[in-house]
């Protein structure tokens, strides 16, 4: 059963007495974090606000009563014989339940200001809520636009929605260039910006944020789709980074970097000289069974050469988020050959043009001859 949200939501305030579980006094909220503290105003001031208060309240015990008999058939629910039906129904009822527990405290003032002030507990239904909106609403239109500006889509796999936010910590000075006064300090970075190679040596710190409760497992991949195959003519990819079994949930939201289970350890990019903008893309992919079951990849059953798209069909992964930054060639990438991949650097370009003027000593042709 559903109930809609009611139509106001209050920025500031108290909430008064609601349940006995959770009962509001009129004195300061004091619940400090980052130094700020709710301060909640006093009643009998302003009516309509008095008045308000008493609608949410009235929305929250009436929310609650529902949950209350959700709970109690989802308790059945699990009781009852195994089989596919009765899991996708238990799942159906979980996420309605969590959804009226966020309607239930979305319209607290101290709810709205604690969100407003950063203060969030992703342990809560209604965080979580309000966090995966503002994703929708903030983040998530900028990364598919880039997304499908910059080819990502289709180039590495089909066009989908991701549902959880990657982000990637690469440490100070790995942008390129930042706007002056931009405020936004030197090792953040936008979905589709470029950074400095030299920057992007070590692994970075990979935080996700996710919006489901329970713990789930997810298969971690960077890969890079603009390596020169020279002998085909065309492109290849390169997994420069590949873990499984990557433990993530609204709580646990940091990548570890000692990961056990890394099939295939952090490669540094490198874009060859005399390429274009390479897109590095580090994607994030559900496992079997709705994130529940780990999965085993052999580091003898792939290469740096392996297919994102054979590998999500192989083992049955299903992206749910990504991010992607570019690189150029420069003078650090000559270091990574040398140092790191002890190897001799390629360069790329075009086929020198012929000009059909010259002999094969390289003298210039007539132009003209008498036939």
């Amino acid at each position: 059963m559903s109930m809609s949200i009611p139509r106001f939501i209050l920025r500031t305030g108290r909430v008064c007495s609601l349940s006995p579980a959770r009962t509001f006094s009129v004195q300061t909220v004091s619940r400090n974090n980052a130094g700020a503290t709710y301060k909640a105003p006093a009643l009998g001031v302003n009516k309509t606000y008095d008045e308000a208060l008493k609608i949410i309240a009235e929305d929250r015990l009436k929310r609650l009563s529902e949950i209350k008999k959700m709970q109690e058939s989802l308790a059945k629910l699990i009781k009852a014989t195994p089989s596919a039906t009765r899991d996708a129904e238990i799942t159906k009822l979980q996420e309605e339940i969590s959804k009226q527990e966020a309607y239930s405290e979305i319209n607290d003032p101290e709810i709205q200001w604690r969100f407003k002030n950063g203060q969030i507990d992703m342990s809560k239904s209604v965080f979580r809520y309000m966090k995966s909106k503002q994703f929708q609403r903030e983040i998530l239109p900028t990364v598919q636009q880039r997304v499908t500006q910059m080819f990502v889509t289709p180039d590495i796999l089909p066009p989908f929605t991701p549902s959880i936010d990657v982000q990637l910590d690469f440490g100070a000075g790995s942008v390129v260039k930042k706007a002056a006064g931009s405020g936004v300090s030197d090792n953040y970075f936008e979905t589709g910006s470029y950074l400095l190679p030299g920057k992007t040596i070590k692994e970075p710190k990979v935080n996700v944020i996710s919006f489901h409760s329970e713990q789930k497992y997810y298969t971690v991949a960077l890969v890079d789709p603009d390596m020169p195959d020279a002998e085909n003519q065309t492109f290849k990819q390169q997994l420069h980074w590949l873990m499984t079994n990557v433990a993530l949930s609204a709580t646990q939201t940091e990548v570890a970097k000692g990961n056990p289970d890394i099939v295939l350890p952090y490669l540094p990019p490198h874009p060859p000289k005399g390429t274009k903008y390479h897109r590095y893309t580090l994607l994030l992919a559900e496992q079997p069974n709705e994130g529940r079951d780990r999965v085993q990849i052999d580091q003898s059953q792939v290469s740096r050469e392996t297919i994102l798209k054979d590998l999500c069909t192989r083992y049955n992964l299903n992206v749910k988020g990504l991010t992607f930054f570019r690189q150029v060639w420069d003078k650090d990438v000559s270091m990574i050959y040398r140092d790191i991949l002890k190897q001799d650097e390629p360069v790329y370009g075009r086929q020198p043009k012929v000009d059909e003027l010259l002999d094969e000593t390289g003298q210039k042709k007539k132009k003209y001859i008498n036939l």
